[in-house]
């Protein structure tokens, strides 16, 4: 039995129909690229591009999901790399080389700081106490606390963002009352890791910023950024540093890449690894290590650093994946979740777990 069509008029929309199905399939066809060394990428060189259509990747699933943080109100850019490709980078405000305020995302790259700090042995351990830098403290506890509860949130330290219009910004943080003894609970505290950058300072003679020009920045090509400082010259060690969205990714690729870039170590393996485990436990999946915020996904392992307003780098080792999100600094109620449950659920998941991973 043959279908007879009444007229051409009929038969003209089937085909065009049928023709813009192929033209949509053609799109999203799985492409085969050059497999890179994503574990060891030379991190200041310019990033490869990608195609959303490569093996390993859900194309329709990955659209969808990137349309959906682009309709947010107060999104500014995303930027995603697989397997060492640069896959998206999309901005509804800015460009490429416009430096993102990234708010408390700045707490990640002081972290990493103390790392190198301890890699070179400028510092025993992260264990040390806080008394070692300020010997003016003279109550006892305050002097017990120690760089890792800082590191962790954890040493009482209150949270009073004036520090930074202060003359002594280090007395006027430890002069407060503690709001618990150190190790015993979990706070939330720009002030306690800005203390970071001023023991940074002791230690090194050099600011956060000179530090990690010479030991950080420099060796993953990071050179558009800026940094606030408080009155007396020290970065601030709880937010203030302003960015580039690749740049951003840079540093999130260097921790999937175990801390080295092209065989050069920069941060040492055990200090990532650390430093991104889950020291305190919220729940059954979300957790905070030293300065940066972990969860799971399926079970998988993920690391994130995260700012005031929806700014973002999240790195999930078992998929190769890094993705970076900057957003307004005067986001809409309920902006921040709905953008972290759009990435953690919809586009992390559009990529598969690497075969060779």
């Amino acid at each position: 039995m043959y279908l007879k069509f009444r007229s051409k008029a009929v038969f003209q929309p089937v085909l065009l129909v049928y023709f813009l199905v192929l033209v949509s399939c053609a799109d999203y066809q799985e492409e085969n690229e050059p497999v890179l060394d994503w574990q060891n990428l030379e991190l200041s060189e310019g990033w490869q591009k990608g195609k959303i259509n490569a093996e390993g990747i859900d194309p329709e699933k990955l659209d969808d999901a990137v349309e959906q943080v682009k309709a947010l109100e107060g999104f500014y850019g995303i930027g995603i790399i697989y397997k060492g490709r640069l896959v998206i980078e999309e901005y509804s405000f800015g460009d490429k080389d416009t430096q993102f305020p990234v708010w408390s995302v700045t707490k990640s790259f002081i972290s990493a700081l103390f790392g190198q700090m301890i890699d070179q042995g400028l510092l025993k351990d992260e264990f040390i106490s806080i008394d070692e830098f300020f010997p003016e403290l003279t109550d006892e506890t305050k002097k017990s606390i120690t760089v890792s509860q800082l590191l962790t949130m954890t040493s009482g330290i209150q949270d009073d963002l004036s520090y930074m219009y202060s003359a002594n910004p280090s007395d006027y943080i430890l002069n407060f009352d503690l709001g618990f003894s150190p190790g015993s609970w979990w706070a939330y505290t720009s002030a306690g890791t800005h203390i970071l950058s001023i023991i940074l300072n002791k230690k090194t003679n050099k600011t956060a910023n000179d530090y990690a020009m010479e030991h950080l920045f420099s060796k993953i090509g990071i050179t558009n950024y800026k940094w606030e400082a408080d009155q007396q010259g020290n970065h601030n060690g709880g937010y203030g540093l302003y960015i580039t969205l690749q740049d951003m990714l840079r540093f999130g690729h260097l921790f999937l890449q175990e801390g080295k870039s092209a065989d050069q170590e920069i941060i040492s393996p055990v200090w990532v690894n650390k430093s991104t485990e889950k020291w305190i436990n919220f729940n059954s999946s979300d957790g905070y290590g030293y300065l940066w915020w972990t969860t799971q996904i399926n079970g998988e392992h993920v690391y994130y650093a995260a700012g005031y307003g929806g700014q973002y780098i999240m790195v999930v080792p078992t998929r190769a994946l890094v993705i970076a999100a900057t957003s307004s600094s005067q986001p809409v109620p309920g902006y921040g979740n709905d953008l972290r449950s759009i990435i953690l659920n919809e586009i992390v998941t559009s990529f598969s777990v690497p075969i060779d991973n």
